[in-house]
């Protein structure tokens, strides 16, 4: 991996749920251009690179992460003791969730709790390419604060007539957001999936189930895209995941 720093620029107060928009710019020379979907290690002091997905498209002079707390470890030590203006290192890139970009077939993207971020690159990039081309982008999470980026997808759905965002909820309830499996409600409401390009990211056993449920209504393989091929079956309950 190619290794550079970053110098944060802009740092979110964590969201009810605890999540964390951290904004980097280069010290020097322009990011390396990332594909959108890839993530990045990102070195805090005194831990080891941990993964995060960056959340948004390839510009040169930023990188954003969405980063959840934690009890301790890097997560915390990123939502509560790094400041604007620290610099860090960062190796990049890596990931197999990949957008394609010489694909014309409507996006569906599936996401849940900080899977968002690759997604969110993965939307942009292809608002940028093909502003006409439908994107459809669901959000999951247990309670509403989960959807720590609710109203800035509401705007962009009013900025983009091709871009549709539905938040899903699987245990709190609550006037007009569905609620249910996050892939369960994705899928359910498509009726043709023949022609449909399939992004899912968060949780792996969310990963698994969704995909599983693309292949049996028809979405061809090369067409599901995830980071499921970097975790091993069966998933060992203990390994964390922070995309």
């Amino acid at each position: 991996m190619i290794s550079f720093e970053g110098r944060l620029a802009f740092a979110s107060d964590p969201t009810p749920n605890g999540v964390r928009i951290l904004r980097f710019e280069p010290t020097g020379d322009p990011f390396p251009l990332h594909h959108a979907g890839q993530y990045a290690l990102l070195e805090f002091p005194s831990f080891s690179p941990r993964p995060y997905s960056v959340a948004n498209a390839a510009n040169g002079h930023t990188l954003e992460f969405h980063v959840r707390s934690g009890h301790s470890g890097a997560g915390a030590y990123a939502t509560s003791e790094l400041k604007t203006g620290d610099v860090i290192p960062i190796s990049g890139y890596g990931g197999g969730c990949l957008y394609q970009a010489d694909c014309t077939h409507p996006l569906l993207l599936v996401a849940g709790g900080t899977g968002l971020a690759p997604l969110l690159a993965i939307m942009e990039q292809a608002l940028i390419d093909a502003p006409e081309r439908p994107v459809m982008i669901y959000h999951g999470g247990r309670s509403k604060s989960d959807l720590y980026a609710h109203q800035k997808l509401e705007e962009l759905t009013h900025i983009f007539p091709s871009l549709s965002y539905s938040p899903v909820l699987s245990h709190d309830e609550e006037g007009g957001i569905a609620h249910g499996l996050v892939g369960d409600v994705a899928l359910s409401q498509r009726d043709d999936f023949s022609m449909l390009r399939l992004y899912c990211s968060g949780p792996v056993e969310m990963m698994r189930h969704t995909q599983d449920l693309a292949l049996s209504f028809g979405v061809h393989p090369d067409f599901i895209h995830s980071d499921l091929q970097e975790f091993p079956l069966p998933l060992p309950k203990e390994v964390p995941h922070e995309r």
